[in-house]
């Protein structure tokens, strides 16, 4: 059934704000991994959520939200260059991912977060002219297919979990 515009709206402010609360408990456990700007990334369980069950243009507004109030909270303004970034990079990958329609929700998830750590490397590597920083991205990677496959099975399950519920 097609949402009203209020409809929509509700859905993508509880969507960010748990984007924002996820990202914070994320920010209070650190992850016993010795590279720098290692996370989950559980705050894109809701991006996800909203490109699968919204549309397009409000997992945009998720993103956008989620990653400018988490900067003004948590961040720094060169935080925001690095955020935008790899969300950016990472929305674009997982849109055109899903309106290809071949693959599913967790190999989705995958690719936006091997992408949000391309963004974050490339934009590292411009603003301090160091090329020796992406020697870091191929690990980053590796640790990115893991957490995206995580972040898109958590996913797969909320979608699973709220269908069974409309039956």
């Amino acid at each position: 059934m097609p949402l009203n515009p209020t409809q929509r709206l509700a859905r993508i402010a509880l969507l960010a704000a748990l984007a924002l609360v996820l990202g914070y408990l994320e920010n209070m456990v650190p992850i016993p991994v010795p590279i720098p700007g290692v996370r989950l990334g559980l705050g894109n369980v809701c991006v996800l959520l909203a490109l699968y069950l919204l549309d397009t243009r409000s997992a945009l507004a998720v993103m956008v939200l989620k990653v400018s109030i988490s900067t003004l909270l948590f961040g720094s303004p060169m935080a925001l260059i690095y955020s935008a970034a790899g969300g950016l990079l990472s929305f674009g990958g997982m849109w055109l991912l899903k309106r290809w329609g071949k693959v599913n929700i967790v190999a989705v998830s995958i690719v936006a977060a091997v992408l949000h750590n391309v963004a974050q490397v490339l934009v590292a590597t411009a603003l301090l002219a160091t090329p020796a920083i992406l020697l870091n991205l191929p690990l980053l990677a590796v640790v990115a297919c893991a957490t995206g496959a995580l972040t898109g099975i958590v996913a797969a399950q909320v979608i699973r979990a709220l269908s069974a519920g409309r039956h």
